[in-house]
């Protein structure tokens, strides 16, 4: 029974797992068109379409997005991905508790430590390169993981073979992110070649669950201990903590020369995981637009560029934990079959293209305003 309770905790938990005055952490509650985010979702629907016909499965892309047309792609468009190009996946809180089988949009095979952070995406060589998720520790606050994450990305940039690399930030990750490339960019370390950062339903300004609950998750420390979980550093939680994401994103602007992209997800109640489903309620008694861990508004990046609305929950779209070889791991984590490679694949695709287009330019954002940082929210306002 304590192996049970310590298992659904680290699932509980996995991935969320103005220059001047005080930081109030006021946050403008605006539609994203007016809060400085460019909609890319109709490429980003398209690739999609494209990306399940490549793999045989119903190209219509409206199953597994909000707001999408419903539509049959005509076939699998050729891609290939750009010689050099890295993609960088970056975890979650708890992340290293499952990293064996369940990371980011890893293929769920069950592989030794460190071996599944690159053998884990192997099957998408032939498609998208190169694509490897980072090794950061999952109970360690942003501060921390942001040098290990610096570290890493700075050796990788410097890899003659790599011209440019794209990142792939999920949940407590991409607050993690953000902290590296402002401390990268402050060194004067920050590679051109570090050309985009996408959020996956991150925390970006963090999630009202980590308000006040450090003692509880303190708490529970002895069970994931007892499953294998490494050490907390400490400061994971706080860093996840509404105040403290949105007085971070006050003071700091984002990098001018890497372009942002948001992935958001919720969805109806009937989609989410057991184990979620306490947290979805809460979070719907002031924002039904949540995937169990993060209000969707709270996801967006600054001044980007939003792909999606998924619809599912936290985990759903992102971890194999359907295929876990722990029978209870998968009850918890019981959702919809969602096509992750697929969606993977249409991520990089579509960056990839507006990369390219040389003509885009980033939508304007100026930190450090009063109204700065704005929790945007998609224009759906009846949701799920």
């Amino acid at each position: 029974m304590r192996r049970c309770i310590g298992l659904a905790a680290v699932l509980l938990a996995t991935a969320c797992a103005q220059p001047a005055g005080p930081p109030s952490g006021l946050a403008a509650t605006l539609p994203f068109e007016h809060a400085g985010i460019a909609d890319m979702r109709p490429a980003f629907t398209q690739r999609l379409g494209e990306e399940l016909a490549r793999r045989h499965q119903d190209p219509d892309p409206s199953r597994w997005l909000h707001h999408a047309a419903r539509t049959t792609a005509a076939g699998p468009v050729p891609f290939a991905a750009p010689e050099g190009l890295r993609v960088l996946i970056v975890p979650g809180l708890l992340g290293d508790c499952v990293d064996d089988q369940s990371l980011p949009f890893s293929d769920g095979r069950r592989r030794t430590r460190p071996d599944s952070h690159t053998q884990g995406y192997a099957h998408l060589r032939a498609t998208l390169g190169h694509v490897r998720a980072l090794q950061v520790p999952g109970r360690a606050s942003s501060a921390r993981n942001a040098g290990l994450i610096a570290a890493q990305l700075h050796a990788e940039a410097l890899r003659p073979e790599v011209r440019e690399i794209l990142l792939i930030a999920y949940s407590k990750g991409v607050a993690d992110t953000l902290l590296a490339l402002d401390r990268l960019q402050r060194e004067g370390r920050l590679s051109p070649k570090v050309r985009a950062l996408v959020s996956v339903s991150g925390a970006v300004m963090g999630t009202p669950l980590a308000d006040g609950s450090a003692a509880l998750y303190g708490a529970l420390a002895p069970l994931w201990a007892a499953l294998g979980c490494p050490a907390s550093g400490g400061g994971e939680i706080r860093s996840l903590a509404t105040e403290e994401r949105a007085s971070w994103l006050a003071r700091h602007r984002l990098p001018p020369g890497v372009r942002t992209y948001s992935v958001v997800a919720y969805t109806a109640r009937k989609n989410v995981a057991p184990a979620l489903v306490p947290f979805f309620d809460r979070l719907s008694a002031s924002d039904r637009r949540n995937d169990g861990q993060i209000p969707a508004g709270r996801m967006l990046l600054p001044g980007s560029r939003l792909l999606a609305e998924a619809d599912a929950d936290h985990w759903a779209y992102v971890l194999p934990l359907a295929q876990h070889p722990n029978p209870l791991v998968r009850h918890l984590a019981a959702s919809r079959d969602y096509p992750r490679e697929a969606f993977l694949a249409a991520i990089v695709r579509t960056v990839i293209d507006d990369l390219r287009n040389t003509g885009a330019q980033a939508p304007a954002f100026r930190a450090g305003t009063s109204v700065c940082p704005v929790q945007a929210l998609p224009e759906a306002c009846a949701g799920p």
